[in-house]
């Protein structure tokens, strides 16, 4: 079954990103949480079917994706890192699909989707967690 994978620092505790990273609205511009039926408007819609606040992961799936893949299931897991203050959070997808477009899948799914969010929730995550410093500093 193939895998598509990123990875990124993120210069805020392990805590801060997980309490950003259930809500995509806080931090990805085109997924949302499937709450509302299959009329709520958004351009990529999931169903959250894992969710374990201990080991900080959330587990979605696509219902209907816009790419040609097929048992689709994404996990986004937050690890702190070894540096105080600091962490690491790795997204990665698993699905079935035809060979001739995983490297089409790698690129779209992978660096236009996963690595442009991730970006999107290391920044928020360090602007909360610097205005959480700031706050506490006053």
């Amino acid at each position: 079954m193939p895998r598509i994978s990123r990875r990124t620092f993120v210069a805020a505790p392990a805590d801060v990103v997980w309490s950003l990273a259930g809500d995509f609205a806080q931090w990805h511009p085109k997924l949302r949480i499937y709450t509302n039926g299959p009329e709520a408007s958004a351009e990529l819609v999931v169903t959250i079917v894992d969710k374990d606040d201990e080991a900080k992961t959330l587990s979605y799936s696509m219902p209907d994706p816009p790419f040609a893949i097929k048992d689709h299931r994404a996990t986004i897991l937050v690890e702190q890192a070894a540096h105080e203050g600091t962490s690491y959070v790795t997204w990665y997808a698993e699905f079935t699909a035809d060979e001739t477009l995983l490297q089409e899948l790698e690129d779209s799914l992978g660096d236009d989707v996963f690595a442009q969010a991730l970006d999107q929730l290391a920044t928020a995550a360090q602007d909360s967690y610097g205005a959480q410093q700031v706050a506490n500093a006053g």
